[in-house]
């Protein structure tokens, strides 16, 4: 209905429940309507700030977003970092609660304890980077920050992200797909309010402190110089790697997923608002059809996804694959597993060259995965099975398919 209302929240709330996730889960079990549809207008969504988002408090940068999960039909839950919450905070916004679905695609802007509902059309069909360019010219300020869904969201992929930057996913659990049955494409937020803190100079020794603990400790140092990735060298050595559908938990001859590869395509490293460990890298993908494009990232998630869990050894695919999630607003690790699973499928003959109209999902193809990712987001040809995850795919496939 574009109604608009402001709520205070109760200290009896802060004091249960805090803020972030815990009272998101409260919010969403008290307006959300038992036995709802996850895609229907009675599914509320809840997209909030922590207590600390946007002081100086280390690494006090994640957003969170609730509401009942169309992959599972239980609590769904997804947290990113970035730059949002905090923003969000500044403008005034601690949760918002947001029900019903727009009759038609629209996007929220929050800035300085103002909301205004706007027009999306403009915006839907496009990538995440295009449309978060868009919306910040369109309100002339570089520095707004956007929350927004790809075209996996709008085809209600079930395991569609919601982004903010160009690497911050809240992925897990299906929230873009929440998102895309509302016709609500982003959010953005710009603002300039303060936000008191109650002993200042006291928070800010304490906090010192944690950043000494922080940088100081091996694995934050490692985070510096490769990020999440340093962890495959040490799963795939020990036997931890889920490899071809986890038929293996090794990949043997896969020197090229290492950390230290990315040395060849990194041009510096990122952060999240506050924190001091710097853990993703910026890069440029070097060879194919996207040779040139910028990313951020990956994570040890996309180097399983898109590497050892597809059989791929080429990091090249893993940076194309990570961009084109990102990009389509997917969840890198549930669409690797999708990908993974139907490849099984492949090799074990349950589904064929019919299904696949052509398209060899043999393991290793680094065609075939970029190529399934894209089908997946914009739900075309087998990638329309795909998109409605595990249980229900295996539902369509045959019940030969669900043991795999």
């Amino acid at each position: 209905t574009e109604t608009i209302t402001f709520e205070a929240i109760p200290m009896e709330w802060r004091r249960k429940f805090v803020g972030g996730r815990g009272l998101d889960a409260y919010l969403l079990y008290t307006n959300t309507a038992g036995g709802c549809d996850p895609l229907g207008p009675d599914n509320v969504v809840v997209i909030s700030a922590g207590l600390l988002g946007g002081t100086l408090a280390s690494s006090a940068s994640r957003t969170h977003i609730a509401a009942k999960s169309p992959l599972t039909d239980l609590f769904g839950s997804a947290s990113m970092g970035g730059f949002f919450a905090p923003e969000m905070r500044w403008a005034g916004i601690d949760h918002f609660v947001i029900r019903g679905k727009a009759n038609r695609p629209v996007y929220i802007f929050a800035h300085d304890g103002e909301i205004e509902i706007r027009d999306a059309d403009h915006v839907w069909g496009a990538g995440v980077y295009d449309a978060q360019a868009i919306i910040c010219k369109e309100l002339g300020d570089e520095e707004t920050q956007t929350l927004c869904i790809g075209p996996a969201g709008e085809n209600l992929v079930r395991y569609a992200s919601v982004m903010t930057g160009r690497k911050d996913a809240a992925a897990r659990t299906g929230m873009g797909a929440v998102l895309g049955s509302k016709n609500l494409k982003a959010l953005a937020c710009r603002g300039t309010m303060e936000i008191e803190i109650y002993n200042p100079e006291e928070a800010l020794e304490y906090n010192k402190k944690a950043i000494d603990q922080v940088i100081s400790s091996k694995a934050s140092q490692s985070m510096q110089r490769w990020g999440t990735n340093f962890m495959f060298g040490i799963t795939n050595t020990t036997g931890l790697v889920r490899t071809r559908n986890f038929q293996y938990n090794q990949l043997p001859k896969s020197e090229a997923l290492e950390a230290e590869t990315l040395d060849e395509y990194a041009i510096g490293m990122d952060a999240c608002f506050g924190c001091q460990v710097h853990c993703r890298h910026r890069y440029l993908i070097k060879d194919g059809e996207y040779a040139g494009t910028y990313g951020v990232g990956p994570d040890f998630a996309s180097q399983g996804a898109f590497g050892a869990e597809v059989g791929c050894r080429s990091m090249n695919t893993v940076l194309v694959g990570n961009h084109l999630v990102n990009d389509y607003g997917l969840d890198t690790l549930e669409t690797g597993s999708m990908i993974a699973w139907a490849m099984e499928l492949y090799e074990k003959g349950i589904i064929t060259d019919k299904e696949t109209r052509g398209l060899k999902l043999e393991w290793g193809n680094d065609t075939a995965v970029t190529e399934m990712i894209k089908q997946i987001a914009l739900r075309k040809g087998l990638g329309d099975t795909l998109a409605e995850g595990p249980l229900r795919a295996a539902r369509r496939l045959g019940p030969e398919s669900m043991k795999y």
